[in-house]
């Protein structure tokens, strides 16, 4: 579909999570808007965003922040986070200029960034807006450690410049606090932003080889590979349970290996892990932002591991405890295998029904409504209708190979006279020509009766009881090509008109406007606009 809209995506690559969130984020934009593709800029792995994203992407590995360098799945060195921070702040200004030149070349119109400080300092370089997704921001994380470590204090002071530049914050709920560097701007805050699953439960535990007499129990540790003590075969009611755990060690079949009661999946296995999820009776696992997401909209009880000294795991903690089912597996309990004695308990806790919409779809309107306001995005449609694609109003308009959608009103007084507004001066086209009683382009995303409605408001402040379809046609000429829904309406109330847009309204009767056609009074879009009214209505009245 052409022309796409770009948008560049920088993804911090600290665990899965925050890729699992952006891959979310960037499949509700591109079910609003199908002509939407992305760069993804990170160090995830490529097959993690070959599994998760549905949008027509490019994969560029690139680290985009260091977060806290894990030495395990729940522990972490501040020592070598620090080496690493030394290495990767302040940003190389010759870096910047690459990936800025990068990012323009492909054309992107958007740099949005999960965490990622990177993404935000790309686009201010190369002067394209910036949209920052965050449950918390690194330099939150480091604060708790400047009294042992004060070499953190100076890159938390970068870290807030950059996050600072942001041009539109968005914060995913369980939200870590408000940081230190926010603009002060009321930033929008989502439900949980989670990958939908894709497959059916029954279709995903027969695959597994799971029978429907078993209870499922999911054990997942957020991407990172490292196995726990091993349950041994047992029932809960009478029910056998049997354990499925996505990254084990070793070499396996991505369809993964029975032993016992026990399927032992690779990280890069067939099984897509938002299946994974909605199948499981419950899950066990990390206290990590994705699994939390997955997991409270499947809602299936969790059995949470809280990472020591991260300081997001208390947060989270507490959401689970008011708005999911969940206990709490420690980390004695985890290591000395006592935490499978905690299943039995888990399994007794209720599915809750969730009706909350998923924060990806809230994330994905926020997004499109800022471009489309930001760059005055318009959609590019066929000769019928249908979209094929869309780019700036500055791209369209001086490109009439791109056909894009208008509406037009004719408004009508009980006395049949139809209303005309002066074109501003200021105007590029007509200036000072009288013109169709209300015009303007159908937004992105927006219904012909939407957009007709709110163009009558913005432009003469009314509100007809009722519209009346008349005709749609194409208007092209050396400047841009129109297609152009029409309607008419009647309406003697008082009129507002937009003294940025228009000098004057009145109404004209049907002979005025004949007589002044062809004389320079008249825009040409009018005098065409007026002819097919006339052949419409001759139609009508016969």
């Amino acid at each position: 579909m052409q022309p796409a809209l770009s948008i560049a995506y920088f993804v911090t690559s600290h665990g899965f999570g925050h890729a699992a969130r952006a891959s979310a984020v960037m499949n509700a934009i591109y079910a609003r808007w199908p002509f939407s593709r992305f760069e993804i800029f990170s160090l995830t792995p490529e097959w993690f965003f070959k599994k998760s994203v549905k949008a027509p992407y490019t994969f560029h590995p690139e680290q985009t922040d260091v977060g806290l360098v894990q030495e395990t799945p729940l522990h972490f060195s501040l020592e070598k986070t620090l080496d690493a921070l030394d290495a990767f702040l302040p940003f190389d200004p010759l870096r910047i200029d690459q990936l800025a030149e990068k990012v323009s070349a492909a054309d992107c119109h958007l740099v949005i960034s999960d965490i990622s400080p990177l993404g935000i300092a790309v686009a201010k370089h190369a002067k394209i807006a910036s949209v920052l997704v965050e449950n918390f921001t690194w330099n939150w994380i480091y604060e708790p450690y400047t009294d042992d470590e004060p070499r953190f204090i100076k890159h938390i002071n970068r870290l807030c410049d950059y996050y600072g530049n942001v041009d539109y914050r968005i914060q995913a709920s369980p939200v870590c606090g408000r940081p230190a560097c926010s603009t002060g701007k009321k930033h929008p805050c989502t439900t949980p932003i989670a990958r939908a699953p894709a497959t059916g439960i029954p279709a995903v535990r027969e695959r597994l080889g799971i029978n429907p007499q078993e209870k499922m129990v999911l054990i997942t540790m957020g991407g990172i590979s490292g196995g726990l003590p091993l349950p041994e075969p047992f029932a809960v009611n009478g029910q056998r349970i049997c354990f499925v755990m996505p990254g084990a060690p070793g070499n396996l079949p991505v369809e993964g290996k029975k032993q016992n009661n026990v399927i032992f999946l690779p990280q890069h296995s067939a099984f897509y892990h938002p299946d994974l999820v909605n199948a499981a009776d419950a899950v066990v696992g990390k206290l990590g932002y994705s699994t939390l997401a997955e997991v409270y909209h499947a809602g299936v009880p969790y059995g949470f591991i809280p990472r020591p000294d991260f300081r997001e795991s208390p947060v989270f903690e507490s959401f689970i405890r008011k708005n999911m089912a969940g206990i709490k597996i420690t980390e004695t309990e985890l290591n000395s295998g006592n935490w499978v004695k905690r299943v039995f308990e888990l399994l007794q806790l209720p599915v809750r029904e969730m009706s909350e919409p998923n924060g990806a779809d809230m994330a994905a309107m926020y997004i499109c409504d800022y471009l489309a306001c930001e760059k005055e995005i318009l959609e590019v449609v066929d000769t019928h209708g249908c979209v094929v694609g869309a780019a700036p109003r500055q791209c369209v308009h001086g490109n009439n190979r791109l056909l894009h959608r208008v509406v037009h009103v004719l408004v009508f007084d009980k006395e049949n006279r139809l209303l005309l507004q002066k074109r501003s001066l200021k105007k590029r086209v007509a200036p000072g020509r009288w013109d169709t009683s209300v015009g303007g382009h159908v937004d992105c995303g927006e219904s012909i009766e939407a957009a007709t409605y709110r163009e009558m408001e913005e432009e003469l402040g009314i509100r007809p009881s009722s519209l009346k379809f008349a005709y749609q046609y194409i208007h092209s000429n050396d400047f841009e090509s129109e297609l152009v829904f029409t309607c008419t309406c009647q309406y003697d109330g008082r009129i507002v008109f937009n003294p940025e847009e228009i000098d004057a309204v009145r109404f004209w009767n049907m002979k005025e406007i004949e007589e002044s056609l062809g004389k320079s009074v008249l825009s040409d879009n009018f005098e065409d606009e007026f002819r097919r009214y006339r052949r419409w209505l001759e139609k009508e009245e016969n």
